[in-house]
């Protein structure tokens, strides 16, 4: 079988890489700070404006007309669109107010046009991008407002870092017709969307023998693992050998587990280190991110599986029950997290059921159940040394160290 068409040697393929480093190589970034005002198109125009003149005056004197061409091409192009933001206002709001990492959440941007001409060109370029101060492609941009009226626009914005939006005050800009200048309006927000990290869901709940204080407290409405037996049922995926009933399974000739009664409040403190001097090493923000959303998929699998959490974040402490509302309270305080120099610092609890979550640097000698993140640690309960660790390994261990298979 023959082909008309060959691949270039690797000789060939070498020549085109050398070629293209040549001329994407920055021979001179010395000089950048001179020349780099050539690259607004304004201070071309001036340049030409100027050497028209010139020409002009030493040369022909119909060279004025591209001098007057020139001047009117960079008035209406710096002129318009400075008077195009001051006849609009904007508004940004939001349909909910909290979301998570990768949950997309609708925005709306109304725009009221007190001018009677349209405005072109006008484009949300702040408050939503990844990196602050940078303009991003998470906005929206819009064709055109007619005059003398408020067009509402939306999209679906699909948050990539967790953190309170807009990040950064929200921005509107637009550069039509020529885009020589970009004027920009701030928008007003009304609200705020609040981006919870990611989470991994856990399931099997700790050893709540280890909670003295709620072991006795017994619920006939909810089983569990404690407590008299409520009944038995066929097994189902997930269940602890421990609870098989191994009379009924011989007469019944399949697996037969117990049901027995449920701690009423199972309690668990989950302390998240945020302490600077645990991340003060390379790479320290992305392993800081990685303990904060390993430290909210705790928090989220133990409240969903009805458990008290109590989060120390810092020095301040965050109770979630059964309320929802104060789970939001929790989460919304891990989405906002921080590193701080004044960190809770107290040894591990004796009488309560603690997970810490912590680097190798922050981990405490003698502390059980450490979930370190990054590096591996011979304190460590369970290491999470990567997010494709947290999304596939650290659930298996967890439900592994939970009896929950």
């Amino acid at each position: 079988m023959s082909s008309d068409h060959t691949l270039p040697s690797q000789g060939g393929i070498t020549l085109l890489e050398k070629a293209n480093s040549a001329l994407s190589t920055d021979f001179c970034p010395w000089a950048n700070k001179y020349v780099y005002w050539l690259k607004n198109p304004v201070t071309i125009l001036s340049l030409a404006i100027v050497g028209s003149v010139l020409c002009g005056v030493f040369l022909n004197p119909l060279v004025f007309l591209i001098t007057g061409l020139l001047v009117l091409v960079t008035g209406v192009g710096v002129v318009l669109p400075w008077i195009a933001v001051r006849g609009i206002t904007c508004q940004v709001f939001f349909d909910i107010p909290r979301t998570q990492v990768g949950a997309a959440a609708r925005v709306r941007l109304r725009v009221t046009n007190k001018w009677p001409i349209p405005v072109w060109g006008l484009s949300l370029i702040r408050g939503f991008a990844l990196n602050t101060g940078a303009d991003g492609d998470e906005g929206v941009a819009l064709a055109r407002v007619p005059g003398w009226s408020t067009v509402e626009y939306s999209w679906a914005f699909t948050p990539r870092r967790r953190g309170l939006y807009p990040n950064e005050t929200a921005t509107v800009e637009t550069g039509f017709p020529f885009g020589l200048i970009r004027a920009q309006k701030e928008a007003t927000v009304e609200g705020s969307l609040i981006v919870w990290p990611e989470c991994v869901r856990l399931d099997g709940m700790p050893d709540t023998s280890e909670s003295q204080n709620t072991e006795e407290q017994l619920s006939d409405r909810r089983t569990g693992d404690f407590g008299d037996m409520m009944g038995t049922r066929p097994f189902r995926p997930g269940d602890s050998l421990r609870r098989v009933h191994w009379a009924q399974t011989a007469r019944q000739q399949t697996m037969i587990v117990t049901e027995r009664q449920a701690p009423a409040l199972t309690s668990v403190r989950v302390v998240l280190d945020v302490a600077a001097d645990s991340f003060e090493f390379e790479f320290s923000d992305s392993v800081f991110e990685l303990c904060v959303s390993t430290a909210a998929s705790v928090c989220d699998s133990l409240h969903r599986q009805h458990s008290r959490v109590e989060l120390i974040l810092g020095r301040d402490v965050y109770v979630a029950g059964d309320s929802s509302v104060a789970f939001h309270r929790l989460m919304d305080a891990v989405a906002v997290a921080d590193r701080t120099a004044d960190q809770w610092r107290q040894p591990p609890s004796r009488t309560q059921f603690e997970i810490r979550v912590t680097t190798a640097a922050g981990a405490i000698a003698g502390c059980p159940r450490q979930v370190v993140v990054g590096e591996d640690s011979p304190s460590a309960w369970i290491t999470v040394r990567n997010p494709q660790d947290l999304r596939e390994r650290f659930p298996g261990e967890w439900r592994r160290l939970c009896h929950a298979s």
